[in-house]
């Protein structure tokens, strides 16, 4: 008997984090390691331990209420426009690409690295 190809889910039904991830990937490395340092260094350090946990414990930023969209998240925005404008992001990011649907990619960028 044929099968046709194996099921392969997508990322994001895995990670609700990975479609912010990918879109932060498409942005040069030199543009997101700025953005990516000027967040951390304004970030409370508290903030940075809960990234650092979530992160370690495998769970997705975007779930927790501390980063939430009208909450933390905006703040993070806000950061990340003081060092790239959103018509800039959307050049560099390609079709998509706002602060809204990058800024858990930073936020998770930053939870990965260790300093």
């Amino acid at each position: 008997m044929k099968r046709g190809p194996a099921y392969v889910p997508d990322e994001s039904a895995r990670d609700p984090d990975a479609r912010s991830k990918r879109a932060w990937s498409e942005v040069p490395e030199a543009i997101r390691k700025d953005v990516e340092q000027h967040v951390a260094a304004h970030l409370p350090g508290d903030v940075l331990e809960k990234l650092r946990d979530l992160h370690g414990r495998g769970l997705p930023i975007s779930g927790d209420p501390a980063f939430f969209h009208f909450g933390g998240g905006l703040t993070v925005r806000n950061l990340c426009r003081e060092r790239l404008a959103e018509d800039a992001l959307a050049t560099y990011g390609g079709f998509g690409a706002d602060w809204d649907s990058c800024y858990v990619g930073v936020l998770a960028t930053i939870a990965a690295v260790r300093q």
